[in-house]
Protein backbone atom coordinates (compact mmCIF):
# COMPACT_ATOMS: atom_id res chain seq x y z
CA UNK A 1 0.00 0.00 0.00
CA UNK A 2 1.34 3.71 -0.91
CA UNK A 3 2.72 5.37 1.62
CA UNK A 4 -0.27 8.45 1.75
CA UNK A 5 -2.92 5.59 1.31
CA UNK A 6 -1.59 4.42 4.80
CA UNK A 7 -1.58 7.72 6.38
CA UNK A 8 -4.77 8.46 5.43
CA UNK A 9 -6.66 5.16 6.31
CA UNK A 10 -4.77 5.78 9.68
CA UNK A 11 -6.41 9.30 9.99
CA UNK A 12 -10.11 7.87 8.81
CA UNK A 13 -9.35 5.22 11.80
CA UNK A 14 -8.13 7.70 14.48
CA UNK A 15 -11.28 9.82 13.56
CA UNK A 16 -13.42 7.01 13.94
CA UNK A 17 -12.45 4.97 16.89
CA UNK A 18 -14.16 7.60 19.36
CA UNK A 19 -17.45 6.53 17.89
CA UNK A 20 -16.55 2.49 17.70
CA UNK A 21 -16.03 2.53 21.47
CA UNK A 22 -19.26 4.68 22.10
CA UNK A 23 -21.67 2.77 20.02
CA UNK A 24 -20.06 -0.47 21.58
CA UNK A 25 -19.85 0.77 24.78
CA UNK A 26 -21.34 -0.91 27.78
CA UNK A 27 -24.48 -0.29 29.28
CA UNK A 28 -24.52 2.03 32.71
CA UNK A 29 -26.17 0.16 35.25
CA UNK A 30 -29.49 1.99 36.37
CA UNK A 31 -28.16 2.69 40.01
CA UNK A 32 -25.21 5.05 38.26
CA UNK A 33 -24.85 8.67 39.84
CA UNK A 34 -23.73 9.25 36.36
CA UNK A 35 -27.60 8.57 34.99
CA UNK A 36 -30.27 11.27 34.54
CA UNK A 37 -28.00 14.80 35.38
CA UNK A 38 -29.81 17.76 34.47
CA UNK A 39 -27.81 20.15 32.59
CA UNK A 40 -28.20 23.61 33.25
CA UNK A 41 -26.75 26.79 31.24
CA UNK A 42 -23.81 27.01 33.66
CA UNK A 43 -23.00 23.19 33.64
CA UNK A 44 -23.53 21.34 37.17
CA UNK A 45 -22.70 21.96 40.57
CA UNK A 46 -20.31 20.19 42.50
CA UNK A 47 -23.01 18.72 44.72
CA UNK A 48 -24.50 17.49 41.59
CA UNK A 49 -21.55 16.25 39.16
CA UNK A 50 -18.99 14.68 41.51
CA UNK A 51 -20.29 11.74 42.91
CA UNK A 52 -20.56 10.87 38.84
CA UNK A 53 -16.80 12.13 38.72
CA UNK A 54 -16.04 9.68 41.62
CA UNK A 55 -17.49 6.95 39.46
CA UNK A 56 -15.56 8.08 36.50
CA UNK A 57 -11.94 8.36 38.04
CA UNK A 58 -12.51 4.71 39.97
CA UNK A 59 -13.18 3.00 36.90
CA UNK A 60 -10.09 4.73 35.66
CA UNK A 61 -8.28 3.48 38.73
CA UNK A 62 -9.25 0.04 37.67
CA UNK A 63 -8.29 0.51 34.31
CA UNK A 64 -4.98 1.86 35.07
CA UNK A 65 -4.10 -1.33 36.95
CA UNK A 66 -5.37 -3.45 33.85
CA UNK A 67 -3.41 -1.17 31.41
CA UNK A 68 -0.32 -1.87 33.33
CA UNK A 69 -0.60 -5.45 33.33
CA UNK A 70 -1.66 -5.23 29.43
CA UNK A 71 1.99 -3.41 29.19
CA UNK A 72 3.32 -6.23 30.15
CA UNK A 73 2.03 -8.35 27.80
CA UNK A 74 -1.00 -9.78 30.53
CA UNK A 75 -3.74 -10.44 27.14
CA UNK A 76 -6.48 -11.41 29.95
CA UNK A 77 -6.00 -7.79 31.42
CA UNK A 78 -5.61 -6.06 27.90
CA UNK A 79 -9.36 -7.38 27.60
CA UNK A 80 -10.31 -6.66 30.83
CA UNK A 81 -9.00 -3.04 30.27
CA UNK A 82 -10.56 -2.80 26.76
CA UNK A 83 -14.10 -3.48 28.36
CA UNK A 84 -13.18 -1.16 31.58
CA UNK A 85 -12.33 1.26 29.04
CA UNK A 86 -15.51 1.11 27.41
CA UNK A 87 -17.70 1.37 30.86
CA UNK A 88 -15.59 4.45 31.23
CA UNK A 89 -16.75 5.77 28.06
CA UNK A 90 -20.06 4.69 28.69
CA UNK A 91 -20.18 6.50 31.95
CA UNK A 92 -18.56 9.52 30.34
CA UNK A 93 -21.98 9.33 27.95
CA UNK A 94 -24.23 9.10 30.21
CA UNK A 95 -23.06 11.95 32.02
CA UNK A 96 -23.73 14.34 29.50
CA UNK A 97 -20.71 13.14 26.35
CA UNK A 98 -19.80 16.52 24.94
CA UNK A 99 -21.30 18.41 27.32
CA UNK A 100 -18.34 17.86 29.70
CA UNK A 101 -15.78 19.37 27.28
CA UNK A 102 -18.12 22.50 27.63
CA UNK A 103 -17.27 25.28 29.72
CA UNK A 104 -19.13 25.28 33.35
CA UNK A 105 -19.44 28.00 35.56
CA UNK A 106 -17.54 26.47 37.67
CA UNK A 107 -13.97 26.11 36.08
CA UNK A 108 -12.51 23.44 38.58
CA UNK A 109 -14.95 21.11 37.15
CA UNK A 110 -14.66 21.64 33.53
CA UNK A 111 -10.63 21.38 34.34
CA UNK A 112 -11.96 18.19 35.87
CA UNK A 113 -13.58 16.84 32.84
CA UNK A 114 -10.79 18.01 30.46
CA UNK A 115 -8.33 15.76 32.29
CA UNK A 116 -10.47 12.72 32.61
CA UNK A 117 -10.94 13.23 28.87
CA UNK A 118 -7.25 13.83 28.12
CA UNK A 119 -6.61 10.41 30.17
CA UNK A 120 -9.43 8.26 28.14
CA UNK A 121 -7.96 9.47 25.20
CA UNK A 122 -4.59 8.50 25.80
CA UNK A 123 -5.73 5.14 26.83
CA UNK A 124 -7.40 4.35 24.35
CA UNK A 125 -4.43 5.14 22.22
CA UNK A 126 -2.67 2.80 24.59
CA UNK A 127 -5.36 0.01 23.44
CA UNK A 128 -4.87 0.98 19.70
CA UNK A 129 -1.95 0.06 19.04
CA UNK A 130 -1.15 -3.74 18.10
CA UNK A 131 2.30 -4.69 19.89
CA UNK A 132 3.61 -7.06 17.40
CA UNK A 133 6.30 -9.38 18.82
CA UNK A 134 10.10 -10.20 17.95
CA UNK A 135 11.34 -10.96 15.09
CA UNK A 136 9.08 -8.35 13.27
CA UNK A 137 11.06 -5.69 12.10
CA UNK A 138 8.55 -3.64 13.93
CA UNK A 139 8.30 -5.21 17.24
CA UNK A 140 10.50 -2.18 19.39
CA UNK A 141 8.71 0.33 17.40
CA UNK A 142 5.06 -0.48 18.42
CA UNK A 143 6.15 -1.75 22.28
CA UNK A 144 7.82 2.33 22.13
CA UNK A 145 4.53 3.68 21.21
CA UNK A 146 2.21 1.78 23.20
CA UNK A 147 4.70 2.86 26.26
CA UNK A 148 4.30 6.92 25.14
CA UNK A 149 0.51 6.60 24.80
CA UNK A 150 0.17 4.80 28.50
CA UNK A 151 2.64 6.51 29.82
CA UNK A 152 0.54 9.93 28.91
CA UNK A 153 -2.07 7.88 30.05
CA UNK A 154 -0.80 7.60 33.69
CA UNK A 155 -0.38 11.12 33.94
CA UNK A 156 -3.64 12.26 32.85
CA UNK A 157 -5.28 10.12 34.69
CA UNK A 158 -2.94 11.21 38.06
CA UNK A 159 -3.75 14.75 37.26
CA UNK A 160 -7.67 13.64 37.00
CA UNK A 161 -7.15 12.15 40.15
CA UNK A 162 -5.88 14.59 42.44
CA UNK A 163 -8.23 17.77 40.91
CA UNK A 164 -11.27 15.17 41.87
CA UNK A 165 -9.60 14.79 45.42
CA UNK A 166 -9.28 18.60 45.87
CA UNK A 167 -12.55 19.16 44.71
CA UNK A 168 -14.33 16.39 47.52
Amino acid sequence: MHILARRQLRRLTLCLVPFIFAACGSDVPSDSTCRNLVYKDEGLSRAEYLPCAGEIVTALDELGQQSAAASRGDQQARSAGRATLARVRALMNAAGGRNLLERWQDRALTDLNVRISNAVTHYEAFYMVRVVEEPNQFAAQTRQAAAAELTAAVRRHEEARSSYRRLR
